[in-house]
């Protein structure tokens, strides 16, 4: 590896390092700040905002994006961490006001993260800026010097993050799409040569791709979270892509080169699939235009008319598979081509079935961000109980430092953001460090300031080193360290401006404590389970509804039923597991750190599509009993679907309870009839010519039912816990 590449590849790849870089870059802005407006202005109260103006906005913040996406949002969030630190100080002039503007400002800030993963980042630093204008002294003769110092440290910050040690460019979630296209289109390609020689390991290749795309395995500020469309098209892409390359897998796993079993028609739709994958790569990667499919206009067409004449099972198992692909070809074009800004035709969903796939597409993000906004004012929703439970701990905490009228309360609220976790297990986690390194920081301060007194001069020379530690030492040696260094660093930077003595460590440690115990308190009861609980719920949920319409579906077209709500509960169910899988997909770190084998939720939404939108195209083109004529393949797909549904209740059970289900007294039979069957029963009942073309909605239902059951049988063994792939 060349020397500038193997540099390049560390800094973007070692997180210790990229920790170093960005504690140097905070430590330097507002160490710089905090002097100049100390001993270069002789302002104290300037000096402590530009400190904390830094601090708050980087330090304590998480802000995705590239370094110049990151200082404009700090320059354009300027605006709303002046108006919280004016209001802080006004409504510092009482205890109960002070708490009623924290719980307001501890839910607006916190529920503003619907949808926009930077200003969900931002929240805890514009909550300590807050915290910090509302505490005593009540000054509001200060506020101009307030507002000073804040727009000092912001300003510089958001210089820095541009020229100062800038952060290397996250990667592209569109160019972890884009290289799974190209492997797709590589590995269709091959299959549709003859002859062909694909790669030996291509169906593990497909599967590592398909897996790299799962947001368990993408670094935060890589993650598509946001509300807008190009966001929500990346999102909804990466599903249609790991259905794409589950069934070319299927078709690289069959015997290579069998007599009799090539296709040409096929053949040329595998290749305009590869085409069409080839365009999404080079999009993606910004190497060309937006895909387009019209490869697929003249193959598709071609293939419906001559899969048949041949006659064979393996020739129309094959083709109805690389018609599938196809059919999600085109879908994962126009994800594509939202997510590139490029045009796609107005949505033609009838109202009946709204919302559509892509409903998003051509909306301003700002109406989209409103819109989600509006749907997450509920209390299902994770956003809004988060957001209700953090104001609850702050302005709890708030009232109870101003009756035990502590002298430095602020230590306490800073100590609640800090321990509330987004679940129990996450609570119980951050409570323990935050208390052993703020008591063997504590210890440390008593004897610095016992020590040392009123020299100045060490004070100032040690804040530097300090809070590069305590900003490096959180993501290299956890949380703790953080703590123990950050107590020493405000014990040093505090006593720069007045007097100091030994017992405020003391103080502090005990306004830790009350901080820490009512965050932990108001953690654990508002809210046990975070975002993972609220999405375990949503995906039971959508499992048995699309489950249920899976059986209704089959039932209508077999002739034993007729087509009632169920599909339309399963795409209320669909919006619902989407939303909680993007509020679960924003939580830094492990959020279920019990349960560390971490769940396919991707495979689980990936399966409530396929059953939305081809459970769909069934009821539209097939009348309701077009297979009764056919019993035996009628009762082949019911013996299908109900086989799905078997398999998929131990898995709503476990998501539901978290603990595996017993083994049922009758479980689903492994040699159940599948796709091939009902392709052979077809061929038979046409007697040897071609089939009656209502018959070819058996084989796509047959290659529908059998891809589900691909998909949720995948998903079992992770919720069991025994075999599961690293999240």
């Amino acid at each position: 590896m060349p020397l500038r590449g193997g540099l390049e590849w560390l800094r973007a790849r070692d997180p210790g390092l990229r920790a170093v870089r960005r504690s140097a870059r905070v430590t330097l802005v507002a160490c710089t700040g905090f002097y100049a407006a100390r001993y270069g202005l002789g302002n104290d109260v300037a000096a402590i905002y530009a400190l904390f103006g830094a601090i708050a906005t980087s330090g304590m913040s998480f802000v995705p994006g590239t370094p110049r996406e990151r200082a404009r949002t700090l320059l354009a969030v300027l605006p709303v961490a002046a108006a919280l630190v004016t209001l802080g100080t006004v409504l510092g002039v009482h205890s109960w006001t002070a708490a009623l503007g924290m719980f307001g400002v501890g839910f607006l800030v916190s529920y503003a993260g619907v949808g926009a993963p930077r200003l969900g980042g931002l929240a805890g630093g514009l909550q300590a800026l807050y915290i910090l204008a509302c505490f005593p002294p009540y000054a509001p003769a200060t506020l101009w010097a307030r507002l000073a110092g804040l727009a000092t440290g912001m300003v510089l910050m958001a210089a820095a993050e541009m020229w100062l040690m800038p952060a290397p460019p996250p990667g592209r979630y569109a160019d972890r799409l884009a290289r799974a296209a190209a492997l797709a289109s590589s590995t269709l390609q091959a299959l549709a040569t003859e002859p062909r020689s694909p790669p030996f390991d291509g169906p593990e290749r497909l599967m590592t791709a398909a897996q790299e795309l799962r947001m368990s395995r993408v670094p935060d500020d890589e993650r598509p979270t946001s509300a807008s469309a190009r966001h929500r098209a990346l999102r909804q892409g990466a599903t249609y892509m790991r259905h794409l390359l589950g069934q070319t897998r299927q078709l690289e796993q069959e015997p290579h080169d069998t007599p009799g079993t090539r296709d040409p028609a096929a053949s040329r739709l595998l290749q305009a699939s590869a085409t069409a994958c080839h365009g999404v790569a080079l999009g993606l990667s910004g190497r060309g235009p937006a895909p387009s499919d019209a490869p697929y206009t003249a193959a598709a067409s071609d293939l419906e008319a001559q899969m048949w004449r041949l006659n064979s099972a393996a020739v129309v198992r094959r083709g109805a598979i690389a018609l599938d692909i196809a059919y999600t070809g085109t879908f994962l074009i126009t994800a594509v081509r939202i997510a590139l800004g490029a045009p796609v035709p107005a949505d033609a969903t009838p109202p009946a079935e709204r919302p559509g796939p892509f409903w998003y597409a051509g909306r301003p993000t700002l109406s989209l961000y409103a819109r989600c906004l509006q749907a997450h004012l509920t209390p299902r929703s994770v956003y809004f109980q988060n957001a209700v439970r953090i104001a609850l701990a702050l302005s709890a905490a708030r009232l109870i430092v101003g009756g035990l009228d502590l002298g430095h309360g602020i230590w306490a609220l800073l100590a609640t953001i800090t321990v509330m976790g987004t679940s129990a297990t996450g609570t119980r986690t951050a409570l323990w460090p935050a208390f052993g390194g703020t008591l063997a920081g504590a210890a440390v301060v008593t004897a610095m300031l016992y020590f040392v007194a009123d020299h100045m001069v060490v004070y100032a020379v040690v804040l530097p080193p300090l809070y590069l530690l305590a900003f490096s030492a959180g993501p290299v040696l956890g949380m703790g360290w953080n703590q123990a260094f950050s107590t020493i660093a405000a014990a040093a930077a505090f006593a720069q401006l007045g007097p100091a003595k030994p017992g405020l460590a003391a103080v502090r440690f005990t306004d830790v404590v009350i901080g820490g115990v009512t965050g932990a308190v108001v953690g654990l009861l508002a809210w046990p389970q975070g975002g993972a609980g609220e999405l375990r719920r949503a995906c039971s949920r959508l499992l048995d509804q699309s489950t249920r319409a899976v059986t209704e579906i089959i039932d209508t077209i077999a002739g034993d039923g007729t087509a009632g709500d169920a599909l339309a509960r399963a795409r209320l169910a669909q919006v619902i597991a989407e939303a909680s899988y993007a509020q679960y997909a924003t939580e830094r770190g492990d959020p279920d750190p019990a349960h560390p084998a971490d769940k396919d939720w991707m495979a689980i939404l990936l399966a409530g599509n396929r059953v939305i939108t081809m459970g769909q195209s069934l009821l539209d083109h097939c009348p309701p009993g077009v297979l009764a004529a056919w019993p035996l393949s009628a009762a082949h797909l019911r013996d299908a679907a109900h086989r799905l549904r078997l398999t998929a209740l131990p898995l709503m059970y476990d998501l539901r309870s978290r603990k595996p289900r017993p083994t049922p007294a009758k479980p689903p039979d492994p040699n159940a009839p599948t796709d091939r069957t009902v392709i052979a029963d077809v061929l038979a009942a046409s007697g040897g010519q071609t089939p009656d073309p209502e018959l070819y909605y058996a084989v796509d239902a047959a290659i529908w039912l059998t891809s589900l059951q691909g998909v949720i049988t995948a998903i079992r063994p992770a919720a069991d816990g025994r075999t599961a792939v690293p999240g």
